[in-house]
């Protein structure tokens, strides 16, 4: 299993998230194949240096067969102004787990 995500086919929207929006992150999956789960594993960091920790399931959204590849959206937020939110995007399929090598991040105006 390979997965992506912060490209034109799986992006963050908006890309520049506003105080009370949910965002929608967009991951691709390569092949399609039953049994996958996707999810993002985030912390979120306030203006009072508060932090906490937390996990969402990204759905499943549609199949692209000629390019064998599967979409998955995960909703997060809404946040605060000047949180910041750094995400890390994750797969698996039967006892194999797979993660995007990078590390997302971005702050809510």
């Amino acid at each position: 299993m390979v997965l992506w995500h912060n490209t034109p086919d799986a992006s963050r929207i908006p890309e520049v998230p506003l105080m009370g929006e949910r965002i929608s992150l967009w991951i691709g999956t390569y092949p399609i194949e039953p049994g996958q789960s996707v999810w993002v594993e985030f912390t979120v960091r306030n203006h009072d240096g508060k932090e906490r920790q937390d996990k969402q399931s990204a759905s499943w959204h549609s199949n692209d067969e000629p390019r064998h590849n599967s979409y998955w959206v995960a909703h997060i937020g809404p946040f605060e102004s000047k949180d910041r939110v750094e995400y890390v995007v994750w797969g698996s399929i039967g006892d194999k787990t797979v993660s995007d090598p990078n590390t997302y991040e971005f702050e809510v105006v």
